[in-house]
């Protein structure tokens, strides 16, 4: 599936025949309307870019009102996860922060949990005293 993906990036419709033919039902599409346009982009794209041209280039020509199903097919195949990883590794994560000792943590609080573990390499940037000064900055006292 991935080569399949890879090929249709580069607009090479017989090489990306296993990614077309296994979507094609899922968005109603006709292949041969689909196999017109993406011979016309490639041409628009070549004639452009001397024949390499990237997945920027791509998605700057491939505009749903001109080329509405290689748009279709280029969005779907930008949102499929080739593999199961990402998945893997947060499910993982779940395990980790929801142990046998916190069983009793709330769905919310759970999930905010999780996306701070998850998204470490980011929430890594910021200053603890960033976050302290924010939240000493709240009204946390209750209107009676």
């Amino acid at each position: 599936m991935a080569s399949s993906i890879d090929s249709f990036h580069k607009l090479n419709y017989d090489d990306s025949k296993y990614f077309i033919e296994h979507y094609k039902g899922l968005v109603n599409m006709d292949a041969d309307a689909l196999r017109s346009e993406m011979l016309v982009a490639k041409n628009c794209l070549t004639a452009r870019t001397k024949l390499n041209f990237d997945l920027e280039e791509l998605k700057l020509v491939a505009d749903f009102k001109i080329y509405p199903n290689v748009y279709t097919f280029l969005s779907l195949s930008l949102t499929i996860p080739i593999s199961s990883s990402t998945c893997e590794r947060s499910f993982s994560a779940m395990r980790k922060i929801k142990n046998w000792l916190r069983t009793s943590m709330l769905q919310d609080r759970f999930s905010n949990a999780s996306v701070a573990y998850i998204d470490k390499d980011i929430s890594c940037s910021l200053k603890n005293e960033d976050i302290l000064n924010k939240f000493a900055m709240s009204n946390r006292r209750l209107q009676l």
